[in-house]
């Protein structure tokens, strides 16, 4: 072992024996942790998670297990620290349990997970642990909406409660308003966005690595908000602590605007599932990502028509497949110049685009060795990778082919970009799903593996089973014009197929309504 590793080793130690942290060195603690995951070989971070194990050097169980898990990438320490959690009872506060969810959350999003605890996870401890959790905070903080009479007629009102609305830059923040937009100028409906703002956004415990998320402070309040030459009532609650008194005050808000249908734009959405759990309203869940999505909705849709339940164990469906329904998420395309200079690839012949808003944590050493390999049988190519990235552009500097890689930052039109670009190279992960259907829309074909947001986007036609065979595709694309011609028309194809956004609010509606009719069979029972 050598002494860099050792000295990482001993720094590490010393974090989860130490008492006394602010945010500096919680964030050291953090970036060690990333560095130690990224740069130690498995066998070594095995070892010293065994030994760690054995010899624990604290009791705070949310920041050993988290560590641990960050070293394996096993779930028996997330299994740990919800087990813990939960057992605490009445006496753990909800404010804990929340951040510990969403910490945790995010790194199965980001694909940390290894071995074959993965599958029964989801469906099992952390379903079971968040409807634990929404129950538990119902009860302690007495948040338990009353039954609304429902109206006759049809849906003519709906809240779109969303856990995170930012900016017209922010691909989640676009999609829930074009959604919102499209109930409310092409079908004719009263639609306000409830902008919980109920991520994370201050430390609770721990947790590593933390997670802390941006707070539209300029959104504070009801405000009629323009995007792309449309406006919605978009309603924001800012408070950076997760307490009752904030929950209190989004559920009353959106009890007295009295919708018909509340729509949970995404699932985790808290304040959507303590009107389902109470049977106060009708809920109904759009995911927006593929997968198993976690709600308490009475209608759960699907990220794209494929039946996500299917492969849920027979002992963990039943709360799944009763209320699952097919769906596609569908995008609609954000404006564009047309032309935007050259944002820096020159006049490279051909150009690979990898795009993300989480480029340190996607562009692996695994990924980024492939795409050396690729660059090396594809002369005079370029890989521009596109998204805020801190630590990117020194690791592209390594690699062999580092003088052909551009790391770009954010992009503001991205489709102006796509149009400089040849190929959609996508990372093993399970985001990035807009990002690839713009590119499909201007006729870059995607390279991807066979899962995630971007599998369900693009199609069996642009994914792969393995790394060999995505190396033989991006070369393929990069040495035969006529193949690289066939995909690109292929690719603006699939858009079509899966883009139509209006058809999706239409699918949208008649879900809701038929949550409505569930609710109310539900009541007379």
């Amino acid at each position: 072992m050598s002494d860099t590793v050792e000295a990482r080793i001993d720094a590490l130690v010393g974090y989860l024996s130490d008492r006394h942290f602010d945010s500096d060195k919680i964030n050291r603690f953090a970036a060690l942790c990333e560095t130690i995951r990224r740069e130690v070989d498995q066998p070594t971070r095995l070892a010293l998670a065994e030994r760690l194990r054995r010899d624990a050097p604290t009791n705070d169980t949310v920041r050993l297990h988290s560590v641990l898990f960050l070293l394996t990438g096993d779930l028996y320490h997330y299994e740990r620290i919800l087990h813990y959690l939960l057992l605490g009872g009445d006496g753990v506060d909800p404010a804990l349990l929340h951040y510990s969810y969403w910490c945790l959350s995010r790194q199965l999003f980001l694909g940390s997970a290894l071995g074959d605890k993965t599958a029964s996870f989801v469906a099992c401890d952390l379903y079971r642990f968040y409807e634990a959790m929404v129950r538990l905070i119902a009860r302690r903080w007495s948040l338990v909406p009353p039954p609304a009479a429902p109206r006759g007629g049809p849906i003519r009102r709906v809240a779109l409660v969303t856990n995170q609305f930012i900016n017209d830059q922010h691909q989640p923040t676009r999609d829930c308003f074009d959604f919102a937009s499209r109930l409310q100028d092409e079908l004719g409906l009263e639609v306000a966005v409830i902008n919980s703002c109920t991520l994370p956004s201050r430390l609770e415990n721990l947790f590593m690595p933390p997670m802390i998320f941006h707070l539209p402070e300029d959104l504070e309040g009801v405000v009629a908000m323009e995007m792309f030459g449309r406006r919605v009532k978009v309603a924001s609650f800012t408070g950076r602590a997760f307490s009752q008194a904030k929950l209190q005050g989004i559920v009353e808000a959106v009890d007295g605007y009295d919708p018909d249908l509340i729509v949970s734009f995404g699932g985790s959405n808290i304040v959507a599932d303590l009107f389902a759990e109470a049977g106060a309203r009708p809920v109904l869940c759009i995911p927006t990502t593929s997968g198993l999505t976690i709600s308490l909705a009475h209608i759960l849709l699907g990220f794209d028509e494929q039946d996500y339940t299917a492969s849920i164990s027979e002992l963990y469906r039943a709360p799944f497949v009763r209320r699952f329904r097919p769906f596609t998420f569908g995008y609609t395309l954000p404006p564009t110049r047309g032309d935007m200079g050259d944002p820096g690839i020159g006049g490279a012949p051909f150009v690979f685009a990898v795009v993300g808003t989480r480029l340190d944590q996607e562009a692996t050493p695994d990924f980024l060795a492939l795409i050396d390999d690729i660059l090396d049988r594809c002369p005079d190519a370029l890989v521009a990778f596109v998204g805020e990235a801190r630590d990117l552009p020194g690791r592209l500097a390594s690699l062999r082919n580092g003088d052909r890689t551009r790391s770009l930052g954010h992009v503001t039109d991205i489709r102006a970009l796509y149009r400089r670009c040849h190929a959609f190279l996508n990372p093993a992960r399970q985001g990035g799903g807009g990002g690839a259907g713009y590119a499909l829309a201007e006729g870059v074909p995607v390279v991807g593996f066979a899962w995630g947001d971007v599998a369900s986007v693009a199609g069996p036609a642009f994914t792969v089973p393995d790394r060999d065979s995505y190396l033989a595709r991006a070369v393929a694309l990069f040495a035969d014009a006529d193949a690289h011609e066939a995909a690109a028309s292929a690719a603006r194809a699939r858009f079509a197929e899966v883009g139509d956004r209006r058809r999706c609010a239409e699918r949208l509606l008649a879900y809701g309504e038929e949550a409505r009719a569930l609710l109310r069979a539900g009541r007379r029972n």
